[in-house]
């Protein structure tokens, strides 16, 4: 079926040298069977596979396809090859999650231009095993499960060629041997070609392995079975028991031989035959077959009979489902793309109340308006004339705040860990599909450690259990956490044993699993979390009336604040639980941002240095065993003295005529141990700070622990140069207190939150400000301006939606590869981002046009009444109104245009590699 003659490839990479992945391979498959290519990582199997499926090209010598010559084959031709002839099969099983089981079988039907009937998707459902599995989301499966419906989805195209790249790669090892169980049945009818590690598997169930290195077959053998008189067998079984040969090691074989004997000595007497050396490989002869001239051709159909290749066709309605479901992905983007455009059309009739805006008047008059519950402080650092948030708060600056507020402040420690438990409620629920998206808890924001005064001082009642034990593994949750719980039930930390939660009560006792640590929840608060307050976020905002729309906007901004900077979504914690935690996970501050290590420049030398860090250790406080130092017997480091992990290091040639290996990088350290600290000063000056690179970080090859994980990116300084590298000295990442009630205290936290005379200040963090941080600096500037600024905003919209359709071709890269792979042209890719374009461009037209015309309405209104004008200064009508609609329309496929160009030309390989 298969023929290579002479194949090559080799990759160029932008930086390094050349690398020959296949180097003159000739081979000829069989029309049937099993094929195992084997070889050590970097040998060339994938590649090879990856060829011969037309994933990716080669650059010389040929394959031929049932004696067709795919020399002269287009990215086209090989897309319906794939699409005809090759089923693939990908470790990482790559099914399409927005699609049920059925409908990722369905698309490979459709794809081929027949009708996906139910009948012939449930009959391959049970040719795998998944009868009943077709309405089930590809997220709700386990590996085993999601490997069987790649294998589903491959074999409904009755392909002639299954290609399967290490397909039991990420599953256990029975779960494996059942997936080659099922690959070993098709290969009675069809080729089944297998890459893999596992030479156990592939002795087992192959009958053929090539062997590559170095992008050669330096072994190729078939397999011959064994006579019954031929097959030694090691154990005997007796009535009595089994006998086993002294030194014989069993094999998985006989362990479960073993088993079936012990089970069938209730029922009767069992005979079992030895199975080992049932088969063997011996050299394969007369694989190659050069002697024939190959077929050519690039049409539908071939010259050699039966050689047809089928065009792919996505349907309108799955390109437009995938290319709707990545609105959901950048929800505010989109909202935030769609607002600006139509503040550009409406923009010129504000510039009196743009003029006259005053910020600590309007957030005070929003804070009261809207009611919001708490205070809540973060610090900000000044870079140049803006604020920056995201710096940890430490103790004095703690206390700073409490004395210019007079609150009582809880600090909310930074923990620097994913604090995620929504493995641990039913996501499918009905209550929790109820809730929406948006507003079931998912994780906890941080830890804080509370006492009774200061819940009470937050107005927060214990509504069941008791306050944590801080020298405890203990936590209390707030009515918001409990509320989702409530909804979706409760299930330990990897299982989907779900129970019933139906109070308040029910919740303690409970374990959370929280960045790697069991947690006991022994208390819940009601800290009076409106829920109603938020109620349209349960709802789909693109199902919403255009007038809603906005306030699903800022609504969500004002919930993400609420759980960001709230105290609803902290993890509730006893009196000297810090102490307690950071025993085990130490606080590591984090390297200045302003700053950064880089070498010589390219005016002294061809070969530049950097180091690229985001976490600094003093070295008086720990040094890892896998810490290297250039100078023998040294132990400690001088002031302008570093240790960097070597992953953190880049040496790079810049006429990108040498690529540098590990060991080559550590000598040039070595001999170029002077590394330049460079940054910009408060007189906005560069600076340079001469540093000696005295060590190194060693990483073992291979899989990775978490704390090499955490430790690839960590610089080790001398104490003195502690301070000055980091700029992140705090632990707590915000401070909580009541908000005040009065109006004047109130004025006087704004005020606080946006003066200051040092280079950071303390600001609110909630939606309301939030929002009008948003829109502050753009007001200000807009009073004598605005038709210009008017025109700006237009242009920067249409920025904001080709950037809005540039991250949806991203977020998709690796679907689009998987269509591609499973028989799909780029013109289908071009169907699916034409038909997201288009439901944005209809978006987009009617919240212009019923914005455009409804201010324009109101200027006139306001303009009669004030001046007595009997005209109507702004027209709108028909004209206006087709305008709206061919800018919304013409911007959004304008601007789709080049990425998914981009995209489509791409190799289907390259894609779902996402490179």
């Amino acid at each position: 079926m298969l023929e290579v003659r002479n194949l090559c490839k080799t990759y160029r990479p932008k930086r390094g040298v050349p690398v020959k992945a296949i180097d003159r391979i000739s081979l000829s498959l069989p029309e049937t069977g099993m094929v195992f290519l084997l070889g050590k990582s970097g040998s060339g199997k994938s590649t090879l596979l990856n060829l011969l499926g037309g994933l990716d090209r080669y650059d010389s010598g040929d394959i031929l396809v049932g004696g067709m010559s795919t020399g002269a084959f287009r990215q086209v031709h090989f897309d319906s090859y794939r699409n005809t002839y090759v089923g693939f099969i990908f470790q990482e099983y790559n099914l399409l999650d927005e699609f049920t089981v059925g409908a990722n079988i369905a698309l490979a039907i459709e794809l081929q231009g027949r009708r996906a009937e139910d009948a012939e998707i449930n009959e391959i459902l049970r040719e795998v095993d998944l009868v009943g599995y077709g309405n089930r989301r590809t997220n709700e499966l386990s590996g085993g499960q999601k490997q069987r419906v790649a294998i589903a989805r491959a074999l409904v195209k009755k392909p002639k060629i299954i290609m399967a790249d290490e397909p039991s790669g990420a599953l256990d090892e029975n779960t494996g041997r059942a997936v080659f169980e099922t690959l070993k049945k098709l290969s009675a009818e069809r080729l089944v070609v297998v890459v893999s590690h596992d030479r156990e598997f592939a002795e087992t169930y192959g009958d053929r392995i090539i062997e590559l290195a170095d992008g050669r077959v330096i072994d190729d053998r078939v397999v011959e079975e064994l006579e019954e008189t031929e097959v030694a067998t090691a154990l005997t079984y007796t009535e009595e028991g089994v006998e086993i040969p002294a030194d014989y090691q069993l094999t998985e074989e006989d362990r479960l031989a073993i088993n079936e004997y012990l089970r069938a000595r209730q029922g009767g007497k069992l005979t079992v035959k030895g199975t080992a050396g049932a088969r063997r490989f011996v050299p394969a002869q007369n694989t190659e077959k050069t002697e024939a001239e190959p077929k050519s051709s690039v049409g539908n159909t071939s010259p050699d009979k039966g050689f047809h290749l089928i065009k792919s066709r996505l349907p309108l309605r799955s390109a437009f489902r995938i290319g709707a479901s990545a609105l959901g992905y950048k929800k505010v983007r989109l909202v935030f793309t769609i607002l600006l455009s139509v503040v550009a059309f409406i923009l010129f009739g504000l510039s009196d109340t743009i003029a006259s805006y005053d910020h600590v008047r309007t957030a005070t008059n929003s804070i009261m308006d809207t009611e919001v519950r708490y205070a809540s402080f973060a610090k900000t650092v000044k870079n140049y004339d803006y604020y920056n948030s995201g710096y940890n708060m430490t103790e004095a600056e703690l206390a700073e705040v409490r004395e210019k507020t007079g609150l009582p402040l809880v600090a909310v420690y930074n923990t620097q860990r994913n604090l995620s438990f929504s493995m641990q409620y039913n996501t499918e629920s009905e209550g929790i599909k109820d809730l929406g998206l948006q507003l079931r808890a998912t994780r906890f924001t941080n830890f804080a450690e509370i006492t009774e005064d200061s819940m009470r001082q937050m107005g927060y009642d214990l509504v069941a259990g008791r306050i944590p034990d801080g020298s405890k593994d203990e936590i209390a949750i707030s009515d918001y956490i409990y509320e989702t719980f409530r909804l979706g039930g409760y299930a330990p930390f990897g299982t989907s044993d779900y129970t019933e939660i139906k109070t308040e009560a029910d919740m303690l006792g409970k374990t959370l699993s929280l960045g790697g640590t069991e947690y006991e929840i022994v208390g819940v608060y009601d800290t009076h979390f409106d829920f109603d307050r938020y109620a349209i976020l349960r709802e789909d905002m693109s199902e919403l009336p255009t007038a809603d729309t906005l306030t699903y906007f800022i609504m969500m901004s004002e919930y993400n604040y609420e759980i960001e900077y709230g105290f609803a979504s902290v993890a509730y914690t006893g009196e000297g639980f810090l102490e307690h935690y950071m025993e085990k996970n130490p606080h590591r501050p984090s390297f200045r941002g302003d700053i950064w290590f880089g070498g010589k420049g390219l005016e002294e030398s061809d070969v530049v240095m950097d180091v690229w860090v985001d976490t600094v250790i003093p070295y008086s406080e720990e040094l890892p065993e896998n810490a290297v130092f250039f100078e023998e017997g040294k132990t400690t480091l001088q002031k302008g003295e570093i240790v960097v992990p070597l992953t953190a290091v880049n040496v790079w040639d810049y006429k990108g005529e040498h690529g540098y290996t590990t060991e080559e990088i550590i000598e040039y350290i070595r001999a170029n141990p002077e590394i330049n600290l460079q940054g910009w000063s408060e007189d906005n000056e560069l600076f340079n700070i001469s540093y000696r690179i005295v060590g190194y970080i060693e990483f073992p090859e291979g899989e990775w622990t978490e704390a090499d994980q955490r430790d690839a990116n960590l610089l080790y300084c001398a104490d003195e140069d502690f301070g000055f590298l980091t700029n992140d000295h705090g632990l707590y990442a915000y401070a909580v207190a009541p908000m005040p009630t009065t109006r004047a205290d109130v004025e006087k936290l704004v005020e606080l939150s946006i003066t200051t005379d040092k280079d950071y200040r303390f600001e609110l963090q909630n939606g309301v400000c939030y929002e009008l941080s948003m829109v502050s600096e753009l007001l200000a500037v807009l009073g004598d301006v605005f038709l210009w600024i008017g025109i700006g905003f237009a242009v920067f919209a249409a920025l904001l939606f080709s950037n809005f359709i540039a991250t949806s071709v991203a977020y998709k890269k690796q679907e689009i590869g998987i269509l591609r792979a499973i028989g799909s042209r780029s013109n289908d890719v071009f169907r699916i981002f034409f038909s997201e374009a288009f439901i944005i461009a209809l978006i987009s037209f009617a919240i212009s046009a019923v914005g455009t015309g409804l201010i324009a309405a109101l200027i006139n209104a306001g303009l009669r009444e004030s001046t007595g004008l009997l005209i109507t200064i702004l027209g709108f009508g028909i004209r206006q109104i087709a305008l709206i609609l061919a800018i919304s329309v013409g911007v959004a496929f304008l601007a789709s245009f080049l990425p998914v160009r981009r995209i489509a030309a791409k190799r289907p390989i390259d894609a779902i590699r996402d490179r």
